[in-house]
């Protein structure tokens, strides 16, 4: 069966620019992490971009997994000069667009970090899992717990930043009171070594968990040792202006990452995978590599992951590492 998978518009103008490159290289990711050995190639057809491919008919698994493809709009058989579309593989549970709505300065585009869930699914091979758990070790405000949500997954974020944590939280409570959404909030704190603790907001929403940590990012390991995660996400600082920082003063961030590493490893379940996004103008490729292997974190073998390079301003030339638990 011929496959057409459309794509979605971007009001982001720079990203849209980089939109076909990428979903090419995700989707292959993901095609080749649920078992299908088919070649692809971009079409445009009535004027709109589309991903297509043959392969035998789909799964609803797979069909499913590909439906999360960060920028398709929808999935659709190719007859002759046809298009049928397909019906959904599952209707969400969950309102959508939670993780567009909030505003601040540094958010990450939502689609770039749907892709980045599906790359850390994908390179560890839990394309199929049905409750995966998504960690950000530097969530911010969150804005990847939102798209774990949105996609009925279990989620955990980690941040120092106080303010960061509690804009989060609230507007996750705003949005879910808004749609009627039944949840609950539970806030408390967990112990870490030398007698400190770290404030935690977990909201339960139907049988899903999202749960927010004011910490630092170092202590992940021992914060995450009872639910360890499924897929790592991190969008690592950009430049000065989003710059790490450690008792008021901006903090190197391979000095950060040489010491965070190892703790995100451990947080991972064996065999699951991290996708971290970076500068390359402010930390090369090959640094954050080498930083990578020697907190115990593999590779993946061949080109599939080697190249997610893209522009984004003037500033940012920004590209993704994906790493794997042994």
């Amino acid at each position: 069966m011929l496959y057409a998978y459309q794509l979605c518009a971007q009001t982001n103008a720079r990203y849209q620019d980089s939109l076909v490159s990428l979903s090419q290289k995700e989707m292959r990711c993901m095609l080749h992490a649920c078992g299908i050995a088919a070649d692809m190639e971009a079409r445009r057809m009535g004027g709109a971009p589309f991903l297509c491919f043959e392969a035998p008919a789909l799964t609803p698994a797979q069909r499913a997994f590909l439906a999360g493809h960060s920028a398709v709009y929808m999935q659709c058989a190719l007859e002759g000069e046809l298009l049928r579309p397909l019906p959904p593989a599952r209707e969400p549970a969950l309102p959508q667009g939670m993780p567009e709505i909030l505003k601040y300065k540094g958010k990450t585009n939502t689609l770039f970090t749907q892709m980045l869930i599906n790359l850390a699914l994908s390179a560890g091979g839990q394309w199929n899992n049905p409750s995966p758990r998504v960690l950000d070790p530097i969530c911010g405000h969150g804005t990847t717990l939102f798209c774990a949500l949105g996609r009925e997954m279990d989620s955990t974020g980690i941040d120092s930043d106080k303010k960061s944590i509690q804009e989060g939280v609230a507007y996750a409570q705003k949005w879910l009171q808004y749609h009627r959404v039944k949840h609950s909030v539970q806030r408390g704190s967990l112990t870490l070594p030398v007698g400190k603790s770290a404030p935690c907001v977990n909201l339960r929403v139907q049988d899903r968990e999202l749960k927010m940590i004011l910490a630092d990012t170092r202590d992940t390991a021992h914060l995450t040792r009872k639910t360890p995660a499924h897929a790592l996400v991190a969008d690592l600082p950009y430049g000065v202006q989003h710059a790490p920082r450690e008792n008021g003063r901006m903090s190197d961030l391979e000095t950060l990452l040489r010491e965070a590493l190892p703790a995100w490893r451990e947080a991972l379940a064996p065999g699951c995978a991290a996708a971290i996004a970076f500068n390359r103008y402010t930390l090369k490729r090959d640094t954050l590599a080498r930083l990578a292997e020697a907190a115990g974190f593999q590779l993946p073998d061949g080109p599939d992951y080697a190249d997610f390079s893209h522009w984004v301003e003037q500033a940012i030339q920004r590209d993704v590492l994906v790493a794997r638990r042994p």
